[in-house]
């Protein structure tokens, strides 16, 4: 049987395009080291690890703490050990995995960092990067070392030549991580000479009381996590509650004890900030009223972050998804906030230069989605976009009268898209 030349020329093409596509995945891909320390585990005694590249600029690390949330008791540990075993063990981890946005070394999709060194931390330890119960064959428990991962991590980069700057940054529970964590790693290089600046990603979470009737408080959730993980919070601010030391994992009650450059990324409506207060798919007024309420809490808890970045906006995590790039604050961009919160620490007191984003960068409406950046809300049940109109409507806004004021129809106001109907809405939201 002949194969025709068209047909020959469209496999080699085929073949042409896979070998380019493979080549551009490895290029940006993080090589799998296990740590030296034998002894230091996830969760089920498998070996832990980090992923690494070396980039371009030999003398700029980042080093990123995933998140993944937490479990506190033998329950928790056991329903999350059933669900999502992938975050307790390394058995499953790939030799090579992909770099998430803030790791790429594509400048088009990380424009800040894509010539630094970059280092993840797979999380498995379950315990917010706080822990310090080893694993051990004759009480057969789970282990929860991520406090120890996090420091022999560093004792291993330095082994490998990490100089001049370190950014340490995570998302959600690696973004509490990185706040209990970034003191203790200045100390720790400052005798080694590298400068260490911090970005929580969506690690800011209060201590509210629950909504829902069966949910634990976050409080007693804390309280139990740091004694089942034998937590280790910094020892400043251990001092401040050393008779409830488990408050250190709130950001706000942990902030004041930080020195070391932080830039604190929050939606103002975290979504997981919601969950944990039992507010889920909200519907009625009375959610989208305690919607509210967790908003002005948390807005309320940044009013002395030197350095933040608050869209109002129902999501959570930002840093390792694409969409970080569009994210914005009055027409200022998440990446132009966090480079000139870094060359402000970087160039220390020398003056700041012309159009330079402000250090507070806090959404001024009040109102959930507000932001025609922010990543689009969507129906849990059915997975479609939410239309914003109807959006509104739920939570009260009167959008029959906000039509007449502006001289519209409200059938054709409810059916104009996000980028249509935001800036006619915003001086009534």
């Amino acid at each position: 049987m002949t194969v025709s030349h068209s047909c020959w020329l469209k496999w080699t093409l085929c073949a042409v395009v896979i070998s380019v596509c493979e080549s551009l995945v490895q290029a940006d891909s993080l090589r799998l080291v296990w740590l030296t320390n034998t002894s230091l585990t996830c969760n089920d005694g498998s070996p832990a690890g980090y992923y690494i590249r070396r980039g371009s600029n030999s003398r700029h690390w980042v080093l990123y703490l995933e998140g993944g949330g937490y479990c506190w008791d033998a329950g928790s540990c056991g329903a999350r050990w059933t669900r999502r075993p992938g975050l307790m063990s390394s058995t499953r981890w790939p030799r090579a995995r992909r770099a998430p946005a803030l790791l790429s070394s594509d400048p088009q999709a990380n424009p800040l960092w894509h010539a630094s060194n970059h280092v993840l931390l797979p999380y498995c330890s379950s315990d917010m990067w706080a822990g310090t119960r080893l694993h051990t064959r004759t009480n057969g428990s789970f282990a929860f070392v991520g406090h120890l991962i996090v420091r022999s991590v560093l004792n291993e980069l330095l082994h490998l030549g990490l100089a001049g700057r370190l950014l340490l940054v995570g998302s959600s529970a690696g973004g509490t991580g990185v706040m209990l964590h970034a003191d203790s790693t200045r100390r720790t290089l400052r005798a080694h000479s590298v400068r260490v600046a911090a970005i929580a990603d969506s690690g800011w979470f209060l201590d509210r009381p629950p909504r829902a009737r069966r949910a634990s408080s976050a409080n007693a959730v804390a309280r139990l996590g740091h004694t089942l993980w034998l937590g280790a919070p910094p020892n400043s601010c251990v001092r401040d509650f050393h008779d409830k030391p488990w408050l250190c994992y709130f950001g706000y009650r942990l902030y004041p004890h930080i020195r070391t450059p932080l830039f604190v990324f929050q939606y103002l409506f975290d979504s997981a900030q919601l969950t944990a207060e039992g507010v889920r798919a909200p519907r009625t007024r009375a959610q989208w009223d305690a919607v509210h309420e967790t908003g002005a809490a948390i807005r309320a808890s940044l009013k002395t972050v030197r350095a933040t970045f608050a869209p109002a906006c129902i999501a959570h995590g930002a840093l390792a998804r694409p969409e970080w790039l569009a994210i914005n604050v009055s027409g200022i961009s998440l990446p132009n906030a966090i480079a000139c919160w870094e060359r402000r620490f970087r160039d220390g007191n020398r003056k700041e230069r012309p159009r330079c984003a402000p250090r507070r960068l806090i959404e001024r409406c009040s109102w959930p989605q507000c932001n025609s950046s922010c990543p689009r809300l969507r129906d849990p049940r059915t997975g479609e976009e939410v239309a914003l109109a109807a959006l509104l409507q739920s939570f009260g806004l009167d959008v029959r009268g906000a039509a007449a004021a502006m001289g519209l129809d409200a059938r054709a106001l409810s059916r104009m898209s996000r980028a249509e109907l935001l800036p006619l809405l915003a001086p009534h939201t």
